[in-house]
Formats: C-alpha cells, sequence, structure tokens
C-alpha cells in the first residue's frame, strides 16, 4: 500500500507552493486542505509552522505554513521513478559485516534508491552499490544475501520506507523483522 495518487499530488503540491514565497514555506494559498497536509505530516514528508513562525510570514500570517521534510522531497524523487522501473542486473562485491537477506522485489527497490541517489537528500551510504553488485541470489528460493555495514543497512531501511510510498510496504515489513532495520523519519512538533 504505496502513496496515493492524491497524496503524491498533495505532495507536489506543497513543493510547488513552498517555492512560491522566498520564506519558503506553502501556505493555504498552494491549494492544498489542513487535512491533506496533515496527512502529509503523519506520515512524516512535510512539517507544519509553528505560530511563531507563522507570524513572521509575509503576506500574512497564514492560517497554516507546511514544508517538505527531506523524506518528502526524496519521496517526490522517488515514487515516479519507482513506478516505472525495471530491474537492474546484479554483479559482484566484496565481503561487508552483516549478511542481509532480500527478495527480489526489495532489491529492485534498492537499486532503484542508489540509481537516484544523487537526486537525493538522503544518499545510500558509501559501498551500498558495491555491496548490491556484490549480492549472491541462493541457489534455491529467491532470496538475494548482502554483506552490508551498519550504516549501508541503515540505508537500505530507508529505501525500503521510500518503497511504502509507492508501491508495499512488505519489504519494509520483513527488513524490520528479520534483520531489525527499520527507518523511522523524525516527525517535527513531537
Amino acid at each position: 500500500m504505496g502513496l496515493s495518487d492524491s497524496e503524491y499530488e498533495s505532495l507536489a503540491a506543497l513543493r510547488d507552493g513552498q517555492h512560491q514565497y522566498e520564506h519558503g514555506w506553502a501556505t493555504y494559498t498552494s491549494r492544498l486542505t489542513l487535512r491533506a497536509v496533515d496527512r502529509l505530516r503523519s506520515m512524516g514528508l512535510c512539517e507544519l509552522a509553528d505560530f511563531a513562525t507563522r507570524e513572521t510570514l509575509r503576506p500574512g500570517p497564514p492560517q497554516w505554513a507546511a514544508r517538505l521534510t527531506p523524506e518528502g522531497h526524496d519521496t517526490l524523487v522517488y515514487v515516479p521513478e519507482r513506478r516505472d522501473t525495471r530491474p537492474v542486473p546484479a554483479a559482484n562485491h566484496p565481503e561487508g559485516t552483516r549478511e542481509i537477506t532480500l527478495r527480489p522485489q526489495a532489491m529492485d527497490a534498492v537499486r532503484l534508491y542508489l540509481r537516484l541517489g544523487p537526486r537525493l537528500r538522503q544518499p545510500p551510504a558509501p559501498g551500498l552499490e558495491a555491496a548490491v553488485r556484490a549480492a549472491q541470489r541462493a541457489d534455491h528460493g529467491n532470496i538475494w544475501h548482502l554483506h552490508v555495514t551498519e550504516a549501508q543497512a541503515a540505508s537500505i531501511g530507508y529505501a525500503l520506507w521510500l518503497e511504502t510510498h509507492a508501491k508495499t510496504v512488505r519489504s519494509a515489513h520483513y527488513l524490520a523483522r528479520e534483520h531489525d532495520v527499520r527507518y523511522e523519519p523524525l516527525r517535527p512538533g513531537e
């Protein structure tokens, strides 16, 4: 269950709205409802300005103001690519410090995350690309074995968190359950 089309459109409208003003906050003039913005905030994709910040915004003060979090920005980059992508073949890499197993769909998501890395605010950890190239497919079954550092495992967690907004939560849940790796965005104001 990924980000719905309307949620993605709201996220894009929020980005566009925040670029309208020098202060970098989107306001109610961006055609978004507070309910839609609050839904994005609950997913960690945007933050709402507090009262003191809204008081400084012009023209204003607005009823509400919001802006993308780094995760919101990266979701806008990731989702359209993931929904239209095909798998990229893997190669070899030197062994790391921890074994992580992933199914093909999760590997596809991690490969896309690597391709998008230069465009993201939270790029992949150093060496993750080599770890993915060196991943070995199990002789029996449909599992890939990767050897990664903790930082690289955290990047995989973030890639699969992005995937939850594009297609499915299954891979992220598997990673959390089997390898105790999960990404939780900071939610400003909590």
